[in-house]
């Protein structure tokens, strides 16, 4: 969640307020080893098996009404050009005095509106505030990011949200990209860049994401250079575009940022002792353990995420009785229907250009091994996804293929109050904790 203040002189004070369960759970008590067993939520279509017990997430989670503890990233900003002027981590208690829902206003918090200050919705000058850093924020990164070599992103990819209820499931399109979404997954990303060179400034261990740190520049090493790894020292996400990233933002669903969570609290409470006092000193083997255990299980909930996310678009082809569908093609043999987000492969269709809409006869599917069979009908003509941004979207759908990693929207969707945009006192604060992905 975040918080607007305006200040004199021409500045503004944002605040990135994140619930602190590291408060309460100690290192190696009943809970920590219920966490650590766990690494992380599982999410599937209509449910989800939480890290932590039930009980201690209502007791932390930034609800309405509520005042919680939480960790506190305050930005001071210029707004003439909305450089940083200074930054603050804090421990404290934040009270939420109201939620904001994301899908009540995503249609009225448009790229349109913020630009001509239209529309009329709640906390409208605090969003416009948090917009405008948002843009300098991703112009900053992109800037880094092609300075890495890497391409622009690309941000046309349509997201599908999965409901199911009384064994009906819709799956709904939504693009990604939109402001909403932006604006949280640019302040998470510079929250986690911020506290992991707090922790590394401070000489203490934390666990990292990096990117491109192995490997050169050259053609021959661009799978070395996109594997994202997981260190326990800080180096640059170059995917990302920023000097290093811990993931700290979700200490409610994630282990990694539990653990992360302590040591930002030690660097916060004991300055320059914090590497006497924090939880997990420089060198300590059991963090490394931690986090081979945590990318084989993180791992292993996507692939079984991805699994029922299949199983569920099989049964909405039933659900529907689609026989005949639209889709995209998206590399060689690889096609993604337009409706839903299942991609399926059809060995020895005949050669459609990267972006292609095709028309598709759905033969057969099984729900068991998630096999579908189809045949090519007819070509429809040409989308606006391009042959790179079609190429990119099938490494990233078929994870057999290649591990593609998307820190942004990850983050962005991981936050504890992803459906909610609360609201805390006195500050008129605004939340951004939304569904970003």
């Amino acid at each position: 969640m975040c918080s607007s203040d305006l200040l004199d002189d021409g500045k503004v004070r944002i605040g990135i307020h994140i619930a602190a369960p590291a408060l309460a759970i100690q290192r190696d008590d009943a809970i920590d080893q219920l966490a650590r067993s766990r690494m992380s939520t599982v999410y599937m279509p209509g449910d989800k098996i939480t890290m932590l017990p039930d009980s201690l997430v209502d007791v932390f989670t930034l609800g309405e009404g509520q005042t919680r503890p939480a960790v506190s990233l305050y930005t001071v900003l210029d707004t003439q050009d909305w450089s940083v002027l200074s930054t603050e981590t804090r421990i404290e208690k934040i009270p939420v005095a109201s939620n904001l829902r994301h899908n009540d206003l995503d249609a009225l918090v448009t790229e349109e509106n913020l630009a001509a200050g239209a529309g009329e919705y709640p906390h409208k000058a605090d969003i416009a505030y948090i917009w405008q850093w948002a843009l300098v924020l991703e112009k900053a990164r992109m800037a880094k990011r092609e300075a890495f070599g890497l391409k622009p992103e690309q941000n046309n990819r349509v997201d599908f949200n999965f409901y199911v209820e009384n064994d009906v499931v819709s799956i709904v399109r939504r693009k990604r990209g939109a402001p909403l979404d932006k604006m949280v997954a640019e302040l998470m990303i510079f929250a986690n860049s911020t506290w992991g060179k707090l922790m590394a400034d401070h000489g203490i261990p934390g666990i990292y994401r990096a990117q491109g740190v192995a490997g050169g520049r050259g053609p021959g090493n661009w799978t070395a250079r996109m594997q994202v790894r997981m260190l326990t020292h800080a180096a640059p996400h170059q995917g990302l575009g920023v000097d290093q990233y811990a993931w700290s933002t979700s200490p409610l669903r994630r282990y990694t940022d539990l653990i992360n969570q302590w040591q930002i609290i030690a660097c916060v409470q004991h300055g320059i002792t914090a590497p006497l006092v924090a939880p997990f000193k420089p060198k300590d083997a059991d963090l490394y353990a931690i986090v081979s255990g945590f990318d084989a299980a993180y791992s292993a909930y996507a692939d079984f995420q991805s699994g029922m996310e299949r199983y569920w678009c099989l049964r909405w082809l039933q659900q529907e009785q689609a026989r005949q569908v639209d889709a995209v093609v998206l590399k060689d043999e690889i096609l993604r229907l337009s409706d839903i987000p299942l991609v399926i492969r059809m060995p020895g269709m005949a050669q459609v250009a990267r972006g292609a809409q095709v028309k598709l006869d759905i033969l057969r599917w099984d729900e068991l091994d998630l096999s579908v069979e189809a045949r090519l009908l007819e070509v429809l003509g040409q989308t606006d996804l391009g042959e790179d941004e079609a190429e990119d979207e099938a490494d990233a759908d078929m994870s057999d293929e290649v591990s593609a990693d998307s820190e942004a929207e990850t983050d962005a969707a991981a936050s504890e109050d992803a459906q909610t945009m609360p609201e805390t006192e006195p500050q008129d604060a605004v939340d951004t904790g939304l569904n970003a992905v």
